[in-house]
């Protein structure tokens, strides 16, 4: 179990210094650019959401209910649930 874990560490160590290396002198500076601005309107779309989730918190929606729904529910009421 260690050993795995050794293991998946030594391999996340790698992949992020490859990236990183990658990203330093493998790429031209408009393609570091693109990457920079897909992360920022990455994080802004995610600002949105979580403020309109936020904002939406505590809100509740009145469903009508279904005709075949009620009839189950006035059965279960008759057998006493």
């Amino acid at each position: 179990m260690l050993e795995r874990m050794r293991n998946r560490l030594i391999l996340l160590a790698f992949t992020v210094g490859a990236g990183a290396l990658l990203y330093r002198f493998g790429l031209t500076k408009e393609a570091r650019d693109g990457i920079k601005q897909v992360i920022s309107t990455s994080k802004k779309a995610y600002s949105q959401i979580e403020s309109m989730l936020t904002d939406m918190q505590g809100v509740t929606v009145q469903e009508s209910v279904l005709p075949n729904r009620a009839s189950t529910l006035n059965q279960w009421e008759k057998l006493g649930y």
